[in-house]
Order: C-alpha cells, then structure tokens, then sequence
C-alpha cells in the first residue's frame, strides 16, 4: 500500500492524530501584549526611580552644605537639628566633614530659612520617591499573579534581587 504524500485534516500522514486547534493563538497574543505592557511600565518606573533617586542625593548634599554654612556661623546644633529634622550626631558629622568653610556673615534667620526650605524640598523628594517604589511593588504583584513574568524575569526588569521579588509577592496567589 503507498504512502500518501499529503495529511488528512486532523490525522497526520503517519495516522497519528494531531492538534490544530486555532484558539490559543488568542489568548497568547493577549499574554504577549500584557507582557510588553509590564516591560514598558516597569522601565518607566526604573527610570522615574533613577532621576528620583539623583534629585535626593543633589538635595541631601546642598542641605549639606547649607548646615555646614550654619554651623561655622555658630548657629546652635540643636537649631540646625530641629529644623532639618535630623538628629545632633549626624548633624555634627556632616560639619565635621565640611571643614574648608569660612564665616558667611548670614544672619541667623537666613540660616534657618533656606535649610527649612532645603529639608522641605528633601522630604517632598523622598515622598515622591516612596510612591514611585510603592506602584513598582503593586505592578510586581500584579506581574506574579497573573503569572505574566516569573521571579528571575520581574528581579531583571526591576534591579531588584530574587530574592526582594520572592519576598515582595509571599502570600500573593496566582491566577490559573
């Protein structure tokens, strides 16, 4: 008996039955498409991250120097304390650390106005910062459940360790 060239819908030349059902190529065009959406969202969140993460340390060395101007003006540490918020030690460290300053001849009231508004402008980026960090957890979470990238794939696309993301999605159940 010859063998026939060509398949038979649903049987394969050798007899065997083989599966040629269309419907999957929906869904996976659908994983696909959330997939490059979580790719997309998670870059931008690193990005936002990386320009958050530069303003606060431009912040934190200006206030930096602002506090070393105040306190080589004898302005008290617990002054400079109370108004940036950060305690005597680390205030006392950061004008050790500036010691090439010489008296600026400021008044008082100008010392304390601009750190304030330097500490202000520091807590504002800090906040902004932890809001960035908080969306990035939500859209690994939803990543994990939804089973839209694993562990190893979320820890490249964020910078984070396997081991964050591991902890990050603990309790959070995937979708079947």
């Amino acid at each position: 008996m010859p063998a026939q060239s060509g398949s038979i819908r649903g049987r394969s030349a050798t007899g065997r039955y083989s599966y040629r059902a269309k419907s999957q190529a929906q869904p996976l065009a659908a994983a696909k498409g959330e997939h490059a959406k979580l790719i997309r969202a998670f870059a931008a969140h690193r990005q936002l991250l990386s320009h958050a993460s530069s303003a606060i340390r431009t912040l934190t060395a200006a206030r930096n120097e602002l506090i070393a101007q105040a306190l080589e003006d004898a302005l008290p540490l617990a002054t400079v304390s109370a108004v940036t918020g950060e305690n005597i030690r680390a205030i006392r460290t950061i004008g050790l650390a500036h010691d090439d300053l010489h008296p600026s001849g400021l008044p008082r009231g100008a010392h304390v106005d601009s750190l304030r508004a330097k500490s202000e402008e520091l807590r504002a980026a800090e906040r902004h910062r932890d809001q960035i960090t908080e969306q990035r957890e939500a859209l690994i979470v939803m990543a994990h459940r939804t089973q839209a990238c694993d562990d190893l794939e979320l820890a490249s696309l964020t910078g984070l360790t396997p081991d964050h993301i591991r902890r990050s999605t603990r309790g959070t159940a995937r979708s079947a």
